[in-house]
């Protein structure tokens, strides 16, 4: 198996937890190989733990530290850290309807009632259909499905939509319209997560729904800030609340946030359209676990209660991949 491993090292430990000076302890080489192990049986890339912004484990199959590997669906993960730098910045508020930026929306008895917050949290019963086109037209012009609040759908059309409503706002604002370069110029670039690449439609415009590819360490950066609901260097650098509601869940599903699956206990059955045994019953994840998740077992894994920032990426492939295994194996050498 052609595989380095990096123990924590004070300098490794700063690449994480560059908000405060951390001094890191070396591991016993043995923790978390199990988990380590299993993650790279299965096409696995690279593995990191990072607890209370200390590295304890870091290792890389046919990859290296600053390796960008795309992460698929955990791309979602940077939705909330947009709309909580636009919220900072006082650009948006989550209750605001969808219709004061999209105005198409202003003249419908239903979409006019949508907010950002019921959009981000994928209730508003805008989605898209098998045959549609996947394109910011097609989306706008969406007719909701569901009555909004009621129902959870997983689909890319609020990504889309998000997306275009930041870009409207920062361009009124005077600011770079580019959401893409405006969420990596003023968040994740000083917490460490560049260099990052976005896939973009046809038009150009980034896609807040797929495609971003990141290093283990950029991600990690990014679980870290969301941990410390928008905090870096000792100073809000993202909306706390946003940050905080990104982990609530709603009342159409508990088990999702924004761009986040979360460990809470469901209180439906509905089918969820992700491929994750993360809610089985002998899953050992906490009811506050946040997890971005792309096809292949690409993972972003974060549990504030326990401090833990967790990322695991995977090669192309089918990966059998299990949350509730790889979290058992993993929590037996906390």
């Amino acid at each position: 198996m052609n595989r380095r491993a990096f123990l924590s090292t004070a300098a490794a430990c700063s690449v994480v937890s560059a908000s405060a000076q951390y001094a890191a302890e070396a591991q016993p080489a043995e923790r978390f190989a199990m988990a380590a192990r299993y993650s790279t049986e299965r096409n696995g890339a690279t593995f990191l733990v990072v607890r209370n912004g200390i590295i304890l484990a870091e290792a890389y199959t046919g990859a290296a530290a600053d390796t960008r590997l795309p992460v698929g669906e955990g791309t979602r993960v940077f939705t909330p850290l947009l709309l909580a730098s636009l919220a900072q910045d006082r650009l948006l508020n989550l209750d605001e309807p969808v219709a004061a930026t999209l105005g198409d929306w202003g003249a419908h008895p239903v979409k006019s009632t949508i907010s950002i917050r019921v959009l981000a949290s994928g209730a508003s019963g805008i989605a898209f259909d098998r045959r549609d086109t996947r394109d910011l037209a097609t989306a706008i012009a969406l007719e909701p499905r569901e009555s909004p609040g009621t129902h959870f759908v997983n689909d890319e059309a609020p990504y889309i939509l998000l997306a275009e409503i930041a870009r409207r706002k920062l361009e009124a604002s005077g600011r770079e319209p580019d959401p893409a370069r405006y969420l990596t110029q003023r968040t994740l670039g000083p917490i460490g997560c560049t260099p990052i690449t976005w896939t973009r439609a046809q038009g150009g415009a980034a896609r807040f729904d797929d495609g971003v590819a990141v290093s283990a360490r950029g991600w990690a950066q990014v679980g870290e800030l969301i941990r410390r609901e928008g905090v870096w260097r000792a100073a809000q650098l993202a909306d706390d609340d946003v940050m905080r509601e990104a982990l609530r869940g709603s009342f159409a599903e508990s088990r999702a946030g924004f761009g986040l699956w979360l460990g809470a206990i469901a209180r439906n059955r509905s089918d969820l359209n992700v491929d994750t045994d993360l809610w089985r019953a002998q899953s050992p994840a906490p009811t506050d676990l946040a997890m971005a998740a792309g096809a292949g077992g690409q993972r972003l894994y974060v549990v504030p209660s326990a401090g833990l920032v967790i990322v695991r990426q995977a090669r192309a492939g089918n990966t059998q991949w299990s949350d509730a295994q790889f979290l058992s194996l993993l929590w037996r050498d906390l």
